[in-house]
């Protein structure tokens, strides 16, 4: 018989001299010199201590090493509710359930011979009390040591994930903690977001259809709260954890188990809390690059702004813009629609558009998405854009209006090769661009409108005399020679006193583009005054201006009504003899005298002897 009191104390004594071990001892070992000692104690052939793995829901052999024979006779785990008593070979085998305060719960057992009457029901009760107690401790203790490891590696990881402003790196940080921690788990990390970033990591959309708000990773997003759901049909069990930030849920953390499990609360609890340290990263780490994002937007609007506000010409500031397009979006082609003051019209592809929409198929489709919006009144953003029968092969598209005081004056197209390549960011900044170069724009033809003008005569819509004046100057300095034509309506009093005022000015009106029609682009036809007007034609000989002036004043005896004739009076200069333009203007005047005086309706050309003067 085994003195019971005995028992007891020598059963404290081990169990003292373990605990105060207990820091620097592991929750097996300890359980595994508790199983030797006990076994020498008992002087039994046998002692094992089978401890409750949650996630597999059996209770595994943790220790019982020593009897290599008889530990091959024995199951590894047992499940929940099969713990057992047999006999093995000439062995009694008995087992204690030990039901701590603390989990895992555990049992003993033992093995001893069949003629060893030593243990009746007393006894195996003070050795299962003896090992609970010390089993609540042991249990205490691990506990204690795994939150110590849990909160240790919680401060580590928001240190981390703290110190990094990349979603790619706490995403990284995530897979890799998951590995530390659950290795035999399959995980996703379901972002509310699409991620762009080419990557190797286990990430996921989560789907916002009517369908999708019935699943359990949704409620997980929706309602903010750990979620676990059991798969019935493939005997897994799926934990959803929310990755929460204080602004908004940012994503799911999906873990399946091989098998069906009974999550423990300490687990859900742990898992929530690294969920919502990643959540709160992840949403630091957005809202920087956000931040970091508005401010390259900022500058990029600033720096536009400060371009188009330089009193650029219409093709600078649309080569600036575009540029600009291309560096925020990387959009393959641009194109700027301009339609004027007035709606519904022939298109205009302005200069600094790229050279797509200067082809046929380019104006074509641009044609398409500008009469859309024109149509519709509203911008267009899409990432898989189609224009019927066509081959259009840019199926991310924005087309923003250019709209200013009311009234849309164009229309800016953006355009990609590839599927959804804007962003609803790239579509804003976009927008706020367009304004801005909208009000460039109008301003930019509003001040060449005012330069034409400030150099226009009103009525023959010919130069003015100063502009005509300034020209002759800078061509006095550039070319090696030019001709200057002077042109008198013969009799105009008389036009005015037989018909009117008014219709003198259609009479002058008409000669006027009668000189136009025979102008280049480099000649600078003007009114000189009242009925009196002038041609500069650039790098001519006296007798080409002699020719035009001939042309013009047949012209006019034919075609005007009522019938007029013109007198011209022509002078030159070259290299050889610079002038400057008063003295060409009174030689031209001269011959044009002379015109008048040989009898009207006829061209003079200025003396030598004038040109021989220095």
């Amino acid at each position: 018989m085994i003195n019971q009191s005995q028992l007891k104390e020598s059963m404290r004594n081990i169990f003292f001299e373990l605990i105060s071990d207990i820091a620097t001892t592991s929750y097996v070992q300890l359980l595994n010199q508790v199983s030797i000692q006990l076994q020498d104690l008992l002087n039994v052939p046998y002692v094992a201590i089978y401890s409750y793995n949650h996630w597999e829901q059996t209770y595994n052999r943790v220790t019982g090493d020593r009897h290599n024979e008889l530990r091959k006779q024995l199951v590894e785990g047992v499940p929940i509710d099969n713990y057992f008593n047999r006999n093995i070979h000439d062995l009694k085998t008995r087992t204690q359930f030990l039901h701590a305060k603390t989990e895992p719960n555990a049992f003993l057992f033992l093995a001893y011979h069949q003629n060893d009457d030593r243990f009746n029901k007393e006894t195996l009760d003070i050795i299962k009390e003896e090992l609970k107690n010390v089993l609540n401790i042991f249990n205490y203790d691990k506990m204690s040591k795994e939150k110590e490891e849990r909160n240790a590696f919680l401060f580590e990881i928001t240190t981390k994930f703290y110190s990094v402003f990349s979603k790619k790196s706490i995403l990284t940080e995530i897979t890799k903690a998951m590995d530390k921690w659950y290795p035999n788990f399959n995980y996703h990390i379901l972002l509310s977001q699409d991620y762009e970033e080419e990557t190797s990591l286990p990430i996921r959309t989560i789907e916002y259809s009517d369908d999708a708000t019935k699943r359990v990773s949704t409620q997980a997003f929706i309602t903010g709260e750990v979620q676990l759901e059991d798969r019935l049909k493939d005997k897994k069990t799926c934990l959803y954890a929310p990755l929460k930030g204080k602004q908004g849920v940012y994503g799911v953390l999906q873990i399946v188990t091989p098998n069906s499990v009974d999550f423990p609360q300490k687990e859900i609890e742990f898992i929530g809390q690294f969920a919502t340290v990643a959540g709160k990263a992840i949403e630091s780490a957005t809202l920087y690059q956000n931040s970091k994002h508005l401010v390259e937007d900022l500058k990029l609007i600033n720096d536009a702004t400060h371009a188009l506000n330089s009193n650029l010409k219409i093709v600078e500031i649309t080569t600036i813009v575009r540029e600009k397009i291309i560096e925020a979006c990387g959009a393959t082609q641009v194109g700027f629609i301009y339609t004027g003051e007035t709606q519904h019209h022939m298109i205009n592809v302005l200069s600094g558009s790229t050279n797509y929409f200067f082809t046929s198929s380019g104006e074509e489709s641009a044609n398409f998405i500008f009469n859309q919006v024109m149509t519709t009144k509203e911008p267009i953003i899409s990432g898989n854009y189609t224009i019927n029968e066509t081959d259009f092969s840019f199926p991310s598209l924005m087309a923003i209006p250019m709209l200013h005081a009311g009234t849309i004056h164009g229309v800016l197209i953006i355009i990609k090769q590839t599927k959804y390549a804007f962003s609803f960011d790239n579509f804003k900044l976009m927008q706020s661009l367009v304004q801005h170069y909208t009000l460039a724009l109008t301003n930019s033809i509003l001040n060449e409108k005012l330069k034409v003008v400030a150099i226009t005569d009103y009525l023959t819509q010919l130069y003015s005399r100063s502009h005509l004046e300034e020209e002759i100057q800078m061509h006095l300095k550039r070319d090696e020679k030019g001709t200057l034509i002077v042109i008198d309506i013969d009799d105009f009093k008389g036009i005015n006193d037989t018909f009117g005022h008014h219709i003198g000015d259609e009479v002058i009106i008409q000669v006027a583009s009668i000189v136009r029609a025979h102008t280049s682009d480099n000649d600078v036809p003007a009114r000189w005054g009242g009925e009196e007007l002038a041609i500069y034609l650039s790098n001519a000989t006296i007798d080409e201006g002699v020719h035009i002036a001939t042309q013009i004043r047949k012209q006019a005896e034919n075609f005007t009504n009522p019938k007029v004739t013109l007198s011209c009076g022509v002078a030159t200069w070259d290299y050889t003899k610079k002038v400057n333009a008063k003295e060409l203007f009174v030689r031209a005047d001269k011959a044009l005298y002379a015109a008048k005086k040989t009898g009207k309706n006829c061209v003079v050309k200025e003396i030598i002897e004038m040109r021989i003067r220095n």
